[in-house]
């Protein structure tokens, strides 16, 4: 810029577009408008305005239907791997839990293409949960169908008996996706 020019951009006073009263210095990295700090939102190379900062579709939060059912296929097969496996160690099977909710979190997010947000937690937590009680219940049923007719026990018997350790060690693998995710 030569002399003239900045002197008479230095002398231009200028007004944010949306509110006119109030005078600005600040710019749109975009649309070049002229914005107040009420109304800038940080962008990846400056300050933008309200409708320029505003992602349409934000890439790692939009997921495809595609992308939604193999996360889910992927976190149910292998919570009910978890808990199959958890019902075979007992009590230790929180602990165990913990660390396969990583594990799980790390597979789902890998199929799905790093994937981050709100939806993410939830295919992770349902799949978990919903494979972790699974995988108990068919371990137990397998269990249960070698027994003699006298000696089975009933459902309610072992809902009140395993489910609570079921879904403590569910609660741990959702704990350990949670913490891998963030």
């Amino acid at each position: 810029m030569t002399a003239d020019a900045l002197a008479t951009a230095d002398s231009e006073q200028m007004f944010c577009y949306r509110h006119p009263t109030i005078e600005t210095w600040l710019r749109c990295g975009r649309c070049d408008r002229p914005i107040c700090t009420k109304c800038s939102i940080q962008g990846p190379v400056g300050s933008r305005c309200r409708e320029c900062g505003r992602l349409t579709n934000d890439p790692l939060t939009s997921f495809t239907p595609r992308q939604l059912v193999l996360g889910l296929g992927v976190s149910i097969v292998a919570g009910l791997v978890a808990g199959f496996v958890g019902a075979y160690i007992g009590y230790f099977s929180i602990i165990v839990g913990y660390f396969a909710g990583r594990l799980v979190a790390d597979a789902v997010t890998r199929v799905i293409g790093y994937k981050r947000g709100p939806v993410m937690l939830g295919i992770l937590f349902s799949g978990i949960i919903l494979g972790s009680v699974a995988g108990f219940g068919a371990q137990y049923a397998t269990y249960f169908a070698q027994l003699p007719a006298e000696y089975q026990i009933t459902l309610g018997m072992w809902l009140q008996s395993v489910l609570p350790m079921v879904l403590i060690s569910a609660g741990a693998a959702c704990f350990g996706a949670y913490q891998r995710l963030h």
